[in-house]
């Protein structure tokens, strides 16, 4: 089976700044009025265009297991450090040579015993607090695994599976701060990057006021406006996808 083509957009890649917003959970992100006011901005879209709109929200794109073991790693180490410069008797005056020995208060198996509790310590805080995570998350692996997300919902919600392979993808991830927007092949033959950093801004700008449900439906709403050029609705149009938001809810 063919993959659909998306439109690979670097430029639609971008931060959102949450606010408090960002802190609360994926399944309470947009209450039902928000719901139904993002639903609205998809219908009244696509009632102007023959394009499919799919805004899609999820908590988080990736695992970040590398993110978690670098905070274990970093707490093992920093545990280490606190013990010694106040447990261990040792020498700190820079001497070169010195007639006392070390008095060792901490055995090799304490030693090993504060690593391995501060590895686990740091790994736990790191799966449980996300800016605490994000803190040992490179952005490329971010934009990476938010690509790879969007793909996925593309595929999994049949955005490119429409009749004139006009469907859209305006996927936002909570954790990675990002949104990235794809769109299917007739949508990459008329718009290039540049076509959706508009798109892109009015949702940041949104996101940073803390008016999330604002952004999301202006954003939506431009959207429309830029596939209402190239994809204008025909006689005959059906609704092909469902035009409520869709939630992605990442396990840790």
């Amino acid at each position: 089976m063919e993959e659909a083509a998306v439109v690979d957009s670097p430029v639609v890649v971008v931060h959102l700044a949450l606010g408090e917003k960002g802190m609360k959970n994926i399944d309470t992100f947009f209450d039902n009025k928000d719901r139904v006011l993002i639903r609205d901005a998809v219908s009244e879209a696509e009632s102007h265009t023959s394009a499919e709109i799919v805004p899609v929200l999820t908590n988080c794109s990736g695992r970040y297991d590398r993110a978690e073991d670098l905070a274990g790693f970093f707490f093992a180490i920093v545990s280490l450090a606190f013990c010694w410069l106040n447990f261990q008797d040792v020498i700190t005056d820079g001497a070169w040579h010195s007639q006392q020995a070390p008095n060792l208060q901490l055995g090799l198996g304490i030693i090993i015993l504060i690593l391995v509790f501060g590895f686990i310590l740091g790994a736990f805080l790191a799966n449980r607090i996300g800016w605490f995570r994000r803190l040992f998350c490179t952005k490329k692996e971010m934009k990476a695994c938010l690509k790879e997300k969007a793909i996925q919902a593309f595929q999994m919600h049949r955005v490119g599976k429409t009749k004139e392979a006009t469907g859209v993808v305006i996927f936002i991830s909570l954790f990675e701060h990002m949104v990235y927007v794809l769109g299917d092949v007739e949508i990459s033959k008329h718009l290039t990057d540049e076509d959706f950093v508009e798109v892109n801004d009015a949702i940041i700008n949104g996101f940073r006021k803390n008016q999330c449900t604002n952004g999301l439906v202006e954003g939506i709403r431009l959207c429309g406006q830029k596939l209402k050029e190239h994809c204008p609705s025909q006689p005959g149009d059906e609704n092909e996808l469902c035009n409520e938001l869709k939630i992605w809810k990442q396990y840790s």
